[in-house]
């Protein structure tokens, strides 16, 4: 029988850096186990200590990105810090980026409702919100916590 580990929506974890711990939440379950990967939103601070509060690191400042909480938790990369209901009206975001694969300069949007793909030369201010469409290994999502990485600074 397999051993598998139990997260719940809702779940706050800390990911330890050079610059302190970093936060996630579990926000979403994949939709297909054999290909996907949680969804879950990164805090933007790091921290010395678990802050009492942390539930506010998950209200603004924030971006999603697609994270194996399952395999970083039984590995211990992660540590659970506690749960916070989402609220009623949560609604996972539709829409994120990614850099063009072929030309740099350019963007994919990515409906993840409709999985259809829309190409762009530059993004709108909207745009510039989404987050990115791609999984994030704990080495990268450190690296790009301690350099303080943004979605607004992400062009």
């Amino acid at each position: 029988m397999k051993n598998s580990i139990k997260v719940q929506l809702g779940d706050i974890y800390a990911i330890s850096t050079k610059k302190g711990l970093g936060f996630l939440q579990f926000v979403k379950s994949p939709e297909n186990e054999k290909n996907d990967v949680e969804l879950v939103k990164v805090s933007y601070d790091l921290h010395t200590k678990i802050p009492d509060d942390i539930e506010r690191f998950f209200l603004k400042d924030f971006f999603y990105l697609q994270f194996p909480v399952k395999a970083a938790l039984k590995k211990g990369i992660i540590d659970f810090v506690k749960n916070i209901d989402l609220p009623r009206d949560f609604v996972a975001p539709r829409y994120f980026r990614t850099e063009h694969y072929l030309h740099r300069a350019e963007w994919l949007i990515i409906d993840k409702k409709t999985n259809e793909v829309e190409h762009v030369k530059s993004l709108t201010e909207e745009q510039l919100k989404f987050s990115p469409n791609s999984v994030w290994n704990d080495t990268y999502l450190k690296e790009r916590l301690e350099e303080g990485w943004k979605l607004e600074n992400w062009k």
